[in-house]
C-alpha cells in the first residue's frame, strides 16, 4: 500500500501508533462480560467513495477499470518480498487443484461437483502445465467490484471515475494473468453482457501492458478457474462462518450462471467479440 501510495495511487495509507508501530498486539474486550481476547490492531486512512458493485457498470467505467489494473501491475513490477510467495493460500489459483476438499459443503449436487472437477483439471492441464511461460510478479490478488471504490463526476450526474482501491489482504506473488483473469471474471459475473463488458475491461487493461501469446492462449480457462474458486470457496466460508453469509454469498451466490455460459461458449467465440470490441475502441480513440 505505502509504495502505491508513494506512485500516487488513491489507496488507504498505513498510519503508525504513538511508538511508531504500524501494528500492534493490543488486549481488546470481546464483550460486556468482560471477556477479552488478543487482537492485531492497525490503522489506516478512510478512503471516500463507493464500492461498483453499487453503481450501474457501463462500457466507459469497465474500459477505466481495465486501465486502472495495468497501471497497478506496472506500478508494482519491481517490488518483491519473500512472503508474498504464498503457494499454499487458499485463494491463490496456483493450488486450485486442492479446490476437491471444500466441495463437501456442496453437499449432494453431483452434476455441479462434476463440473467444478473437470473444470480444475482443465486448469491443469491447460495453465498450471505451462505457467513457466508466464510473466510473474506481485499482484494485487483480489481486484473486484466489491473491493474498487467509485465516485460521481460533479460535472456528469450519473458518469463515475475510480477514486481507490482496497484489501490489500490478497497480494501474492502470481501469474500477472491471474490477477487479470480475476478482476475480468468479477466485472463479467454481474452485467448482462458479460463478454462485451469484459471486452472493454480488456482493452482498457491491454492499452496499458498487452498481454503476452501465452497469456492469451491461458486467459479463457483463467476466468473458468475463478468463477468455480469463488462459487466453491465462497460456499465453504458461509458454511463455517453463516453469520458472514450475505457478504460471502455476494459472488458465490450469482456466480454459477456465469460458470454455466462461459463453460458452454467455445475459446475462440469469446476471443473473436474480444478483438472485435478492442478494434471498435481503437477506432473510436483513433
Amino acid at each position: 500500500m505505502t509504495l502505491l501510495a508513494d506512485k500516487g495511487f488513491p489507496v488507504p495509507q498505513i498510519v503508525p501508533n504513538l511508538r511508531g508501530d504500524v501494528m500492534s498486539l493490543e488486549t481488546l474486550r470481546k464483550n460486556d462480560n468482560g471477556d477479552c481476547s488478543e487482537n492485531i490492531v492497525r490503522l489506516l486512512t478512510y478512503l471516500p467513495g463507493t464500492v461498483y458493485h453499487n453503481v450501474p457498470m457501463t462500457f466507459p467505467l469497465a474500459y477505466d477499470a481495465g486501465v486502472f489494473l495495468g497501471k497497478v501491475q506496472e506500478a508494482l513490477k519491481d517490488f518483491s518480498h519473500p512472503s508474498l510467495h504464498r503457494p499454499d493460500y487458499a485463494w491463490n489459483l496456483t493450488g486450485l487443484t486442492s479446490l476437491d476438499k471444500y466441495l463437501h459443503c456442496l453437499h449432494d449436487d453431483r452434476p455441479v461437483k462434476e463440473k467444478i472437477r473437470k473444470i480444475v483439471q482443465t486448469f491443469g492441464e491447460k495453465v498450471l502445465s505451462r505457467i513457466d511461460e508466464l510473466p510473474q510478479g506481485v499482484v494485487h490478488g483480489d481486484f473486484t467490484d466489491m473491493n474498487v471504490l467509485v465516485e460521481e463526476e460533479s460535472t456528469h450526474p450519473g458518469k463515475y471515475r475510480i477514486c481507490g482501491l482496497l484489501d490489500f489482504g490478497d497480494v501474492v506473488v502470481n501469474p500477472h494473468v491471474f490477477d487479470l483473469a480475476i478482476a475480468l471474471m468479477h466485472v463479467m459475473s454481474v452485467v448482462t453482457d458479460p463478454i462485451a463488458f469484459g471486452g472493454h475491461f480488456l482493452a482498457g487493461f491491454e492499452s496499458i501492458r498487452a498481454l503476452t501469446p501465452a497469456e492469451w492462449d491461458v486467459l479463457y480457462y483463467c476466468v473458468i478457474a475463478r468463477a468455480s474458486q469463488s462459487y466453491v470457496l465462497g460456499h465453504y466460508t458461509a458454511s463455517i462462518h453463516p453469520q458472514n453469509t450475505e457478504y460471502l454469498m455476494v459472488t458465490a451466490g450469482s456466480v454459477w450462471k456465469f460458470i454455466d455460459m462461459w463453460w458452454g461458449t467455445p475459446k475462440e467465440e469469446i476471443y473473436k467479440q474480444w478483438r472485435d470490441v478492442k478494434a471498435f475502441i481503437q477506432n473510436q480513440l483513433a
